[in-house]
């Protein structure tokens, strides 16, 4: 009867150690796919999973080229917001509020363009979100609102004044 009863405290004991263990494994394993808390940029610099090269290249006519230009890239799902806004009814509040909401907080990467109008930067696989602005010589003003999803080693995105999100000229 004795030994019956230690075989049994035994089977507890490594039973209770193997829940302690899973417990902590599946915590450390949601943990760690937590998305960035804002702290830094999900870039090539601090993100060792940034394997894909993504090239933006900005076309303008000669008549119209940019005089500033600002490329942001934020790690969110354009989708997935879009779809968040419209499930839930938030009168007086636009979808620009929303994003601009959500996205506060989150660092975006800002690749630099090369004279020739083209920036390049490494990104990790997923769902990203590119704003950019530019300010024409003339007063107007481009903005772009483009989805990307990056997957595999290299994607170029280009900008053009025909899939601009928004063209305002001030007077």
């Amino acid at each position: 009867m004795r030994t019956e009863n230690s075989i049994i405290t035994v089977i507890k004991i490594f039973l209770g150690a193997a829940l302690v263990v899973s417990l902590f494994g599946a915590g450390w394993n949601v943990y760690r796919r937590l998305p960035p808390d804002g702290s830094r940029p999900r870039s090539e610099t601090f993100d060792p999973n940034a394997n894909s090269i993504v090239t933006i290249v900005l076309h303008s006519d000669s008549a119209s080229a940019p005089v500033n230009t600002q490329v942001e890239i934020y790690p969110i799902d354009f989708a997935t917001a879009q779809k968040d806004f419209s499930t839930v009814l938030r009168p007086g509040k636009s979808f620009d509020d929303f994003l601009a909401q959500r996205i506060k907080g989150l660092a975006p990467v800002r690749p630099q363009l090369d004279s020739y109008g083209r920036a390049v930067t490494k990104l990790a696989e997923g769902n990203w979100w590119i704003r950019a602005t530019a300010a024409l010589a003339g007063g107007e003003r481009l903005e772009w609102r483009v989805p990307l999803k990056v997957l595999g080693r290299g994607q170029t995105i280009e900008l053009t004044v025909e899939n601009a999100y928004e063209r305002t000229k001030t007077f």
